[in-house]
């Protein structure tokens, strides 16, 4: 379905008298989507110069957001905004939210599996075909050096339906992100074996993106927003106990949950957006695999995608 840019346009600089930019991000209360909430618990956006005032939502439709003029800036993974933009999205990437692919192998609780190479031959579960986690299944299994017909994937649609999957033994893994993944360890219903973000190679498992209306006519606006952005999600990098404040008592997450998301995932967030040329080749690889109207990109395509927010 072609993206294209719709005419409710960027809430001007002026508009009663605030500079409003409005952010959609994929979910709420995700830790690799972390500086705009941390921002919003931090109050930091009175302090950004210029000051501003940030909306913050959530939803799946992310690109059709920014693309239909309902949100200015987006956080999403960077191969559905790459995606996005080969079908019609006038939007640029102006930094990482979370610069590693953070996804983790997961079993059932008595399995007797201790890495990935001990489950050849098993049934993975995906959500779809395309997704992250079919995605991350295939690099492991091609580093493994596994044919296809040494393993199996099945699609079993949301993370409750691969849940219902490997507790009746119809799957024996699948791979997902920290906060879940955890999650469900820590509910006894499932065993994280490990993390598979340097086996995928260097990638990012979320960025920021703006429409290019926005950078155009708000260039100063979108840079105080990014610099503010990753200022928040410094301070809670650095802060355990402000970290665990607004995981726990804004978010409602679990202390322990919490504490496992500060020490395993949170240090994996951007402090200032930089994506290098092999995070890029990398998010490139996964957008062909994951979009197949992106097959014809080039890694100059995403090169021109991403405009650095401090050289806007």
């Amino acid at each position: 379905m072609l993206l294209v840019s719709g005419c409710g346009g960027s809430a001007g600089a002026n508009d009663k008298g605030s500079r409003e930019i409005r952010v959609i991000q994929s979910n709420k209360h995700d830790p690799t989507e972390l500086g705009a909430e941390a921002g919003e618990y931090l109050n930091i956006w009175s302090t950004c110069d210029p000051e501003m005032k940030v909306s913050v939502s959530a939803g799946e439709k992310v690109a059709e957001a920014v693309a239909a003029g309902s949100a200015d800036i987006g956080i999403a993974s960077p191969n559905r905004v790459i995606g996005a933009v080969s079908q019609g999205l006038d939007a640029s990437i102006i930094g990482a939210s979370m610069s590693a692919f953070d996804e983790y192998l997961v079993v059932r609780p008595d399995s007797s599996a201790t890495s990935f190479a001990d489950l050849k031959g098993k049934t993975f579960a995906i959500s779809s075909f395309g997704s992250a986690g079919d995605y991350a299944t295939q690099k492991l299994a091609q580093r493994a050096g596994w044919s296809d017909d040494e393993f199996k994937k099945v699609t079993m649609g949301s993370l409750d339906g691969i849940e219902a999957g490997l507790k009746s033994g119809t799957v024996d893994a699948f791979l997902w992100g920290g906060h879940a993944a955890f999650g469900l360890e820590m509910a006894g219903r499932a065993k994280v074996l490990e993390n598979v973000r340097d086996v995928v190679g260097p990638n990012a498992m979320t960025v920021v993106f703006a429409s290019n209306k926005m950078i155009n006519e708000r260039p100063e606006e979108v840079k105080a927003f990014a610099e503010c952005y990753y200022k928040a999600s410094a301070r809670i990098m650095d802060d355990e106990s402000l970290a665990t404040q607004m995981m726990v008592e804004d978010w409602g997450m679990d202390p322990k949950l919490a504490a496992r998301i500060i020490k395993e995932e949170i240090p994996m967030s951007s402090r200032d957006g930089k994506l290098t040329d092999d995070q890029l080749k990398g998010i490139l690889e996964a957008t062909h695999f994951t979009i197949k109207s992106a097959a014809s990109l080039t890694i100059a395509d995403v090169q021109s995608i991403y405009k650095y927010w401090q050289e806007l």
